[in-house]
């Protein structure tokens, strides 16, 4: 059953495509509706019999207690993880198993077991891989690659990103700390949700070398994972770049600066522009788009999946590169616990 909802901003591109939405969480029922915006005929699969009669009712497609269940109802071409952190893989295994190209909300996972084997599922049967990235379709973010691909501030010498919100605004009309982000056994912990900082660096700046790490536990929100961290990197190029990660700023921030030998390129979430400068010249922008909505890059990042089903080519974070985000989180946490540098 198709869902039909409206949003202006998605075309209906794909009739007869399927897919499982695994997790009926927000973004899972995000995905959902975007999927279905742009014509994949969508069912969604959670443990809870409350969330799933939710799901029935609301948006009015199936709901299955299990990945296997709604595969074996379904037939669908791909599956979309958005479970808690700790179980992607699990999910994202059952369904390549089944042949179901995946797109896995970040991160991957919360720990390195069970990778391997998912991949050589993933190759022996040529499916078509995406790792949640959505701040690499906004328009902002994206303004700033392109800045730094055409040289614009010359060669790269630091940078500086933050990603900082007030974690019992995420979930407002329930107890924060029975949520995943607050709980070690679902995968929680500010370096894995704000794992995006560590995807666009990498995007923005290259692979990074070596990490050095302080994270902790240093407010009263009384949760058992890691709320706040502050992370050094050296980048390949040698580069050196300074991540900053809360669970604690009440007003929400994101930004990133970004200092080369020729110029300076800063942004902002709550700004709405990129601005950047060289030599002595006056700041330049650019803004966001009028009439932008947020949602508009999870419908891009879905677009390109689909795209890159149809065209079999690799999608701009496959699982290979969340993978590499997850080691460099991993990492982080290791120099954090062990107050030392690890190379990556």
């Amino acid at each position: 059953m198709m869902m039909a909802l409206g949003n202006s901003n998605a075309t209906m591109i794909r009739r007869g495509v399927k897919a499982i939405v695994v997790g009926g969480g927000s973004i899972g029922t995000r995905h959902a509706k975007n999927l279905a915006e742009l014509g994949v005929e969508v069912a969604m699969v959670d443990r809870d019999e409350t969330v799933r009669n939710k799901i029935s009712s609301d948006l009015g497609v199936p709901a299955y207690l299990s990945v296997s269940t709604a595969i074996e109802a379904e037939s669908p071409d791909l599956a979309v993880i958005a479970t808690p952190n700790a179980n992607h893989i699990n999910a994202a295994t059952i369904s390549a198993k089944a042949g179901c190209h995946l797109f896995i909300e970040k991160p991957l996972s919360d720990k390195m077991s069970g990778i391997d084997a998912l991949q050589s599922i993933i190759n022996s049967k040529g499916l078509v891989t995406m790792v949640g990235c959505n701040l690499r379709f906004h328009p902002e973010i994206k303004k700033v690659r392109e800045l730094l691909n055409e040289g614009v501030i010359g060669n790269v010498v630091a940078a500086r990103i933050e990603g900082g919100s007030y974690l019992p605004d995420w979930f407002p009309e329930s107890d924060y700390r029975r949520k995943y982000s607050a709980r070690e056994d679902l995968g929680g912990g500010v370096m894995l949700d704000y794992i995006h900082e560590i995807n666009y660096a990498r995007w923005l700046l290259g692979d990074f070398h070596t990490v050095s790490a302080f994270a902790g536990q240093r407010t009263s929100l009384d949760i058992e994972t890691n709320d706040i961290a502050g992370i050094l990197i050296e980048t390949t190029s040698g580069a050196i770049c300074e991540v900053h990660l809360d669970y604690i700023q009440q007003a929400y921030s994101r930004s990133c600066h970004i200092i080369g030998e020729e110029g300076t390129i800063r942004w902002s979430w709550q700004d709405e522009c990129v601005e950047w400068t060289t030599g002595d010249a006056k700041w330049q922008s650019f803004e966001r788009p009028s009439g932008w909505e947020t949602n508009e890059m999870y419908v891009e990042e879905l677009r390109h999946f689909l795209n890159s089903i149809e065209t079999r080519e690799l999608t701009t974070c496959s699982i290979e590169c969340g993978r590499r985000d997850l080691e460099i989180v991993l990492a982080a946490r290791k120099s954090a616990i062990q107050g030392e540098h690890v190379n990556i």
